[in-house]
């Protein structure tokens, strides 16, 4: 469980934000919109921008599989400033998360969690990953989707489910 929920669901999710760009951009283009406008965008003048929306969900997802599988999740500067150095955050991230094996979170069940906005307060194991971890991530993705969506660029729900549905042939 821990492995398909660590691992396997946020890659889905950054590998369809990867999808969703490439969508965007050639939909700016047409717009005349540059990176830097579209990932300055946010839903509110309070809220983060598209860009530290994607930074977010990125350091969520290293940093869930990480603390799950008691291993120090590498730190990233966050300095994107074009599509390109976006991309390469979500490809970096998802091939650091390739790197984990199901092996790694034998000990997941008794994952300490502690995070400083949290003081003297600690999750563990699937607590932390089912009360705060996933929703956080989630928040962070459809965020980005939502900002995307708000702005009028040309997507929908299919847009945001992606290619990693589990559908299989019905054979009735």
């Amino acid at each position: 469980m821990f492995y398909q929920t660590t691992i396997t669901l946020p890659i889905v999710r950054l590998q369809w934000l990867l999808s969703l760009l490439d969508t965007v951009e050639t939909q700016a283009e047409v717009r005349g919109m540059s990176d830097t406008e579209i990932l300055e965008l946010r839903l509110a003048p309070n809220m983060f921008a598209l860009v530290k929306q994607i930074q977010i969900a990125t350091d969520n997802a290293k940093g869930m599989a990480s603390r799950m599988a008691w291993k120090e999740a590498p730190k990233y500067d966050d300095n994107e400033v074009s599509f390109s150095d976006i991309r390469a955050r979500l490809e970096k991230t998802i091939t650091y998360l390739e790197t984990f094996t199901e092996a790694d979170f034998a000990s997941a069940v008794t994952a300490e969690v502690r995070l400083p906005w949290f003081p003297d307060m600690m999750f563990v194991g699937e607590g932390y990953l089912t009360t705060y971890a996933l929703p956080n991530f989630f928040f962070h993705v459809v965020s980005a989707y939502a900002i995307l969506r708000s702005a009028g660029f040309d997507i929908g729900k299919w847009d945001y489910m992606g290619p990693g549905l589990a559908l299989i042939p019905d054979v009735k």
